[in-house]
């Protein structure tokens, strides 16, 4: 079938095609230019005719200004204060002898009988007012006005217009002191605004839209209402410029602005011709010039296209050469870029070739750094661990030493009590250190069971209450019961405990603590407040992040190393809430509130794990003529004859082995129930131990149970799949121990 493709055009064409085409948006753009260009002349002078109504207005204001000032030095007359009004009189004629734009003086009762006026001999009855609404406006606001025009009714009809100042004495009003002002006094104030020969049109407009002056034709248009156009816009603003027909039937702009003083508007006419004609002079003179440079542009193209078509088919003889493999024929060219187009490819292609080199070389370097990141971030896990087993391994014959003591009643002094207090804060410490890098590892894991929030608050205030009662500080609870939440009751409690931890350090002693837990429309709330020393501008915004503390003394008597709060917002994060502190101002403390979301909420469960009360001790109950093996292999030593002391007391049968070889030994005469079993021996680690025990005794192995300082989820899941039934962290909580052996001698007497 035949291909139907667009007709191809000569080069020149082209070229003519471009030149309008570019040329074209050119000429447009300046067409646009232009005409905003004249635009904004023509704006600017429409702010110029707005200007001149502004300063027209203003000038307008001054002259009333002028005469309100004259008025007032007026009412302050001895003659009017002694009540001399013949006196006043004169003075009056004198004062109005100065004005020439003053036709009458008046003197008016508050109830609106005129006095005296200057108009009239003395004795003689003074005409009525003229214009009323003014007198009453300064009778309601005792302040000067300017009023409307009126036709007076004592001179012939001819208009005026009144100017009134109040005449207080003793804080009342006495009088009021009218000048009236006849339109022809005006034209001076409109004509001043403007030049000889100039073709707009200036006037002014009383309150009631009556024409008072206008510089054009003032005899046919002043007294007459102003144009209804006009009338309609000063009745919507009180400054514009707008597009009108002049009352002679010319089309004008008309800008207008009202005196906010008195209400009068002065207005500036200017035929629009004046304004419009530089716009179209100027499209005109565009569309000309456009033409003509298309034409010209058009005309060079065709002349100039015959070089280039020249230049190409050079070039495009050496491209075919080069596709045919032949080295092309170099030919003179006018175009400078065809001549350096084999150069540039030539050139091109080196660089493409560096380029990759360079890469391949960053590539290389970026995997090196990669590598030593990862293995910078192995090192420091392994050095958090083993940084938790070496300070560990030292705290656990402390503990189990001071718990000893308090076994066999020797640890009721308060030397101990300080003793205890200050390890529960090292543990604290190293707990918090090796969960701060499991959150930043993304390996913290949630244990997410039915928990009462009550019951996460107890706990919380169990473990903090030997810090409260230290501090002597008064503490309220306010929890609302049977709220339930699916979250990790271990972590939430820590949540708790390290917010009242924080509140307790930071506030002096015998202070109050508050906390508050809520179950609220949309979740759960979690309040912990003191009236500590706050926290400070600087800090407040930083205070969720690890190792941010607030202001330490210089024994740093509140410890720790700033990472409770951290671990609270990760801690809290896990759960899908949110924390946020407030502090209450300088000395009167702060307030941490913790908000968990309302899909946590669950039903009360039937049956709740550890629900039941556990026994205080219930491995201490000596049960005679039923002894339990246990064999304790640690390589501390201090820690296995402690470990053992302690078991004995407790009514266990113990022996104790510091390594592997005399574990197996002590296998020769003593086969235990369960084996506590360090991880981390010399030789053979605690893994290597139990497998070698399983070989030897088979059916008749022991429970094993690791003990050791390494404590993060790896290390259990490890120990777990080692076979191991239980992993108690260094330093032990010896009621958890106590209870798990106890477990297992209650199992095997059942099985018995």
């Amino acid at each position: 079938m035949p291909s139907h493709s667009t007709p191809s055009l000569p080069l020149r064409w082209h070229l003519v095609r471009l030149a309008i085409g570019t040329l074209l948006p050119v000429v447009v753009f300046a067409a646009v230019l232009v005409f905003q260009l004249a635009g904004s002349e023509r704006q600017a002078a429409e702010r110029r005719v707005a200007h001149s109504a502004r300063m027209l207005a203003a000038s307008f204001e001054q002259e009333m200004a002028g005469s309100i000032r004259t008025l007032q030095a007026l009412a302050e007359s001895d003659a009017l204060a002694r009540g001399d009004l013949e006196a006043f009189l004169a003075e009056c004629v004198r004062v109005r002898g100065t004005q020439p734009s003053w036709k009458v003086v008046l003197l008016i009762a508050p109830d609106g009988q005129s006095l005296l006026n200057t108009g009239v001999p003395w004795g003689a009855r003074p005409p009525p007012l003229a214009e009323r609404e003014s007198f009453m406006r300064v009778i309601q606001t005792h302040e000067p006005t300017v009023g409307r025009i009126a036709t007076g009714k004592g001179s012939a009809g001819a208009l005026a217009f009144p100017i009134r100042v109040p005449v207080m004495r003793d804080g009342s009003l006495r009088y009021v002191l009218t000048a009236v002002i006849t339109p022809e006094s005006l034209v001076q104030v409109v004509a001043s605004q403007g030049s000889s020969g100039e073709e707009w049109t200036r006037s002014l407009v009383d309150q009631g839209g009556l024409m008072a002056a206008r510089t054009r034709d003032p005899a046919r248009f002043v007294g007459k209402p102003a144009p209804r156009s006009f009338l309609e816009k000063t009745r919507l603003s009180n400054e514009d410029v707008y597009a009108d027909v002049s009352l002679d039937g010319t089309e004008v702009y008309v800008a207008f602005s009202r005196s906010p003083a008195w209400g009068w508007t002065a207005s500036v006419v200017n035929p629009r011709r004046l304004l419009d004609a530089p716009l179209a002079d100027s499209m005109l003179a565009v569309g000309g010039l456009g033409l003509a440079l298309l034409l010209v542009s058009a005309s060079g193209a065709w002349v100039f296209s015959r070089r280039i078509e020249r230049s190409i088919a050079h070039a495009s003889a050496a491209a075919a050469a080069l596709s045919r493999g032949e080295l092309p024929q170099k030919a003179p060219s006018s175009v400078r870029e065809l001549a350096r187009l084999g150069e540039a490819l030539e050139h091109s292609g080196r660089l493409l070739r560096e380029r990759e080199a360079e890469r391949d070389a960053h590539l290389a370097v970026s995997e090196a750094a990669r590598a030593e990141a990862v293995a910078a971030t192995r090192a420091k896990d392994a050095f958090l661990a083993m940084l938790g087993h070496e300070l560990r391994n030292p705290l656990a014959p402390i503990v189990t030493s001071m718990d000893l003591l308090r076994a066999r009643g020797l640890a009721r002094t308060p030397e101990h009590e300080v003793i205890t207090r200050q390890l529960q804060h090292v543990v604290r410490l190293v707990d918090d250190l090796l969960d701060v890098s499991r959150i930043t590892r993304g390996h913290l894991e949630l244990r997410r069971e039915p928990v009462e929030l009550s019951s996460v608050v107890t706990r919380a205030l169990e473990a903090v209450a030997p810090l409260i009662q230290q501090r002597r500080h008064v503490l309220e609870a306010d929890v609302s019961p049977g709220a339930w939440l699916l979250a990790d009751p271990d972590r939430l409690t820590q949540v708790v405990a390290n917010l009242l931890t924080n509140a307790a350090k930071y506030t002096p002693p015998g202070g109050h603590l508050l906390v508050r837990a809520r179950d609220v429309e949309g979740g759960f709330s979690l309040v912990v407040e003191d009236d500590g020393p706050g926290l400070p501008p600087d800090i407040l915004p930083r205070i969720f992040e690890p190792f941010v503390q607030g202001p330490r003394t210089v024994d740093r008597s509140e410890g720790g190393l700033g990472l409770g709060l951290a671990l609270v917002r990760s801690l809290v994060e896990a759960h899908g809430g949110q924390v946020e502190a407030h502090d209450k101002g300088p000395g009167q403390g702060c307030t941490f509130t913790v908000w968990l979301p309302g899909h946590l909420r669950v039903e009360r469960p039937s049956s709740i794990p550890g629900e039941a009360p556990r026994e205080a001790s219930p491995a201490r109950e000596f049960m005679a003529g039923n002894r339990f093996g246990v064999l304790v292999v640690d390589d501390n030593v201090d820690a296995a004859e402690l470990l053992t002391d302690l078991l004995e007391m407790n009514g266990y049968e113990v022996r104790m082995a510091h390594d592997c070889e005399e574990a197996l030994n002590r296998l020769e005469v003593f086969l235990p129930q369960l084996v506590l079993l360090d991880i981390g021996l010399p030789g053979v680690d605690g893994y290597g131990v139990a497998e070698r025990i399983r070989r030897r005794l088979g059916d008749a192995s022991p429970v094993f149970a690791a003990l050791t300082g390494f404590g993060q989820a790896e290390d259990r899941a490890r120990s777990h799949a080692a076979g191991f039934l239980q992993h108690f962290v260094k330093p032990l909580n010896i009621d958890d121990l106590l209870a798990f052996v106890e477990s297992l001698r209650t199992r095997q007497k059942g099985a018995a």
